[in-house]
């Protein structure tokens, strides 16, 4: 499944879908969040931010799969913080 398109707000899917959908969705609001994070960091000249909060499994493997060195650094719970490097 992917995102509701815009020109689909008005159609009722099946509860499945619209699971499906949720799933979808929070995926892509965290990978933009990460990418968010990491362009606002290189814009400054740094070459590494942390992200303070869990990664979900397709943010981290997309991360990986485009080169980045993901490191957890939390202290209690040590996937709360992530290091992320390039």
């Amino acid at each position: 499944m992917s995102l509701v398109e815009k020109d689909e707000m008005t159609t009722l899917f099946s509860a499945s879908e619209s699971n499906a959908n949720a799933k979808t969705a929070e995926d892509a609001i965290q990978l933009k969040a990460v990418a968010y994070a990491i362009n606002s960091a290189a814009n400054t000249g740094l070459f590494r931010v942390v992200f303070q909060e869990i990664l979900r499994p397709a943010v981290k493997a997309e991360l990986e799969n485009k080169g980045y060195s993901i490191v957890p650094i939390g202290v209690a719970d040590p996937d709360k913080h992530t290091l992320i490097e390039w």
